[in-house]
This record gives structure tokens, sequence and C-alpha cells, in this order.
């Protein structure tokens, strides 16, 4: 099995949205199809792709199609869908496209979602309240609109002004859902009312678990003193959600399984 994906910068809705031109960062994905151009003689039998939403809008959705054709030239079958981790066991709402290639003529069937209640409770170290870290006197010099719940079980309630960036703008409450942890701008400083009067962002060990991963590899890495804090966080929020491979991979075993 390969796996791969390439950067997001040229596609997300927050990036330059350039494409996949050869000539973007998001078009190294064209690098895949020289690899497997010279490997044409040991093709994987599957591969695994995943990037933001967006790659599937009508935006992209030519480019995507494009390489999906590519990949029809050299045998292979595939099949995409957007995915959310939430829906698989994680407390995060994270929404990203999955395809899967393959080479054998089985078919391919998507792992169904599951029914679970891991909220942010989950991941939010509660015993954790450095009064360095309380933002609460900051943000309580605002307006807070009162608790709404969206239709992704979010508990989220809007700081009036606070900054011109909305996504800034909310701070999340525990009992409930959260949104995508991202490798910069606002969603990699989530922020959650830890108790009534404390309010801090999510810290590294929180964020590796946010992606499904345990508080034992976030100190790993903390421990090579080769990354600082803050960067642990946004490498959590170019990681993919555990929960959602683990789900993949159960099905793509079972798929070479079949052979």
């Amino acid at each position: 099995m390969f796996t791969y994906s390439f950067p997001c910068q040229d596609l997300s809705t927050q990036g330059l949205q350039k494409g996949l031109n050869p000539s973007t960062r998001s078009g190294l994905l064209w690098q895949i199809k020289r690899i497997l151009e010279n490997n044409l003689d040991n093709l994987p039998k599957v591969l695994l792709m995943e990037n933001v939403k967006n790659l599937a809008s009508q935006k992209f959705r030519g480019e995507f199609n494009n390489w999906i054709n590519f990949l029809k030239t050299l045998g292979y079958k595939s099949k995409w869908k957007i995915l959310n981790s939430a829906d698989f066991g994680s407390s995060q709402n994270r929404q990203r496209v999955f395809m899967v290639s393959w080479l054998t003529n089985k078919k391919f069937e998507w792992p169904s979602t599951i029914k679970h209640n891991n909220n942010l409770k989950k991941i939010l170290d509660f015993s954790h309240l450095p009064d360095e870290e309380n933002l609460a006197s900051k943000i309580f010099k605002y307006q807070l609109t009162s608790p709404r719940i969206t239709n992704s079980r979010i508990k989220k309630s809007q700081i009036i002004n606070f900054t011109k960036f909305n996504s800034e703008n909310y701070i999340y409450y525990p009992d409930f859902f959260g949104p995508t942890l991202t490798a910069s701008g606002a969603n990699s400083r989530l922020k959650f009312l830890i108790q009534e009067n404390y309010i801090r962002e999510i810290n590294f060990y929180e964020a590796f678990k946010y992606m499904g991963f345990t508080a034992r590899d976030a100190r790993k890495i903390y421990k090579t003193n080769l990354v600082q804090p803050k960067s642990i966080i946004f490498l959590a929020g170019n990681s993919i959600s555990i929960e959602v491979l683990k789900a993949l991979f159960e099905k793509i075993v079972l798929l070479l399984e079949k052979e």
C-alpha cells in the first residue's frame, strides 16, 4: 500500500486556491505521478490519499478528476469520499477527502460510521490550570453571546469584536464536540472554557489526543527538544485523525484479503 497527500495551501478555503498546477505547492501531487510511472512493474496494490475537502469542490473537481483519470490509465479503480473524524469516535469535527485506489477487480467498501459520546472532556486536561495561561480576564472584557449548539454538535459562544479573524472569536464548551484543529491560524489556538472563570488554549498534549494519538506520543516528541510546544500543536494540526485511518485500514486489509 502507498499512502500520499500533498500541501493543501493552494486548495484550502483559507489558502491561495491556485489549484493543482505543477508550479504550485499543491502541485506536488504530480510528483506522485512520477513515482508511479517509474515503478510500472511494481505498482502498489492500493493507494490511499487524504487532503482538505475543498479538493472535491466544484472549483477543483476538474483537476481532481484529471488525477483520477491518470490513475485509471495505470489500472486503478478509485473511490473518494469526504469523511468526518467525529463519525469514527473522535471528539473533533474534521472533514477531509479520502480516496482509495486499487488494482484488483474486487469492490472496496467504505467503513461504517459510529455513534458515540466522546466529547472534548476525553482530550482536555482539567487539572492543567496555570494562571499565566488563563485568558478569562482578557476575554471577559468583551461581550459573549449565549452558547449555541451547531448541527455538528459543537457548543460555542462568540466573543464580540475580539479580533478581526472570525474563527478566533469563539470559545468552546467541553461537554460537546470541537472544531477542526489546523496547523496555523486561529484554529491552531482553540480556546476552551475549562472552568467557570478559566479559559485557555489547547496545549500540545491535548492537540495530540484530539488527533487520536496519546499524551505519551506527544511527550516523546517534546523530550527530543527538537520541537517547541507550539510547533507540536502545528504538527498535530497537519496530521490525520487516527480514528479515521484505523477504520480505513481495516477495510483495505479486507480488500487485500479478497485476492
